[in-house]
């Protein structure tokens, strides 16, 4: 049971349940927000902080794909990339793309001096500056699949590392998770399907469901063999149950044909 207090946050006025959001003769209160585990504001429509601030949306960027090749300082040479093969083909794959504390460490650095960056590093681009109230990260390198879940099979998250971390987030938030990479056709008139590689999980961290989660598939036709395409796709989620905020996720590629990817960026935005 939480406490709710009246609008100026003064004496406590009735004792509800974290879910009970109902208001009060319309007046905004104050309910322990479990997600992120303190106490805000809940004018029946969005958080706010205590100060009166509303709760707002943020993002992080990273570009730590953990396959970027250290021999050319994590950047993708010309026809280079992760493969895509004939057997993933056959089995109709979504190769999912890990990421990396190491090459978070080498390639996550501010390029600007003004704002001066935070410091705080471990977090992403940006170093914290931009992330949404209540969020200490949107991003987890030293995550591993395999020691977490060593029996696991089947999920398509077998032999990853990293995740974006939704631990932080609020039932109601969405997520957008824009996607960059390059695409390098093999055989033209090809299909690539991007998406979020998705695991809802328990309060006991249990899998319970896995499913991508596409957005609009990518077309390469005639004369496209060889060359390489940016794409910056945007997928987007909703965080509304404890099994999205405990969800496990990563971008993933599926494809009709063989292709050479390129995994380039991650900008994960939360919006309020």
């Amino acid at each position: 049971m939480t406490t709710r207090r009246n609008t100026q946050f003064q004496t406590p006025i009735e004792t509800l349940s974290d879910k009970d959001l109902e208001l009060v003769d319309g007046e905004k209160s104050i309910i322990f927000n479990s997600t992120v585990n303190k106490y805000q504001g809940f004018d029946g429509g969005q958080w706010v902080s205590l100060d009166g601030e509303e709760a707002k949306s943020g993002y992080s960027h990273t570009g730590a794909f953990a396959d970027k090749p250290t021999s050319n300082n994590y950047v993708w040479e010309a026809g280079e990339g992760i493969n895509y093969d004939q057997v993933d083909v056959n089995d109709e794959t979504y190769k999912v793309f890990s990421l990396s504390r190491d090459v978070h460490n080498a390639v996550d650095n501010p390029y600007w001096t003004t704002p001066t960056p935070t410091g705080n590093t471990g977090i992403g681009l940006f170093q914290g500056a931009n992330l949404p109230s209540g969020v200490t990260s949107l991003l987890d390198y030293d995550f591993n699949f395999d020691t977490d879940y060593p029996s696991s099979s089947g999920t398509g998250f077998e032999g990853s590392t990293g995740r974006i971390k939704l631990n932080d987030l609020q039932f109601g938030d969405q997520l957008r998770v824009r996607f960059d990479f390059n695409i390098i056709p093999q055989i033209a008139n090809t299909t690539v399907e991007p998406a979020l590689w998705y695991s809802n999980r328990n309060d006991n961290n249990e899998i319970t469901f896995t499913f991508p989660l596409t957005t609009q598939p990518i077309f390469y036709g005639g004369g496209t063999v060889g060359n390489t395409y940016l794409n910056r796709v945007e997928i987007s989620a909703w965080i509304t149950s404890n099994e999205d905020v405990n969800a496990l996720t990563l971008p993933a590629i599926k494809a009709d044909n063989p292709v050479i990817i390129q995994p380039l960026g991650l900008l994960v935005t939360v919006i309020r």
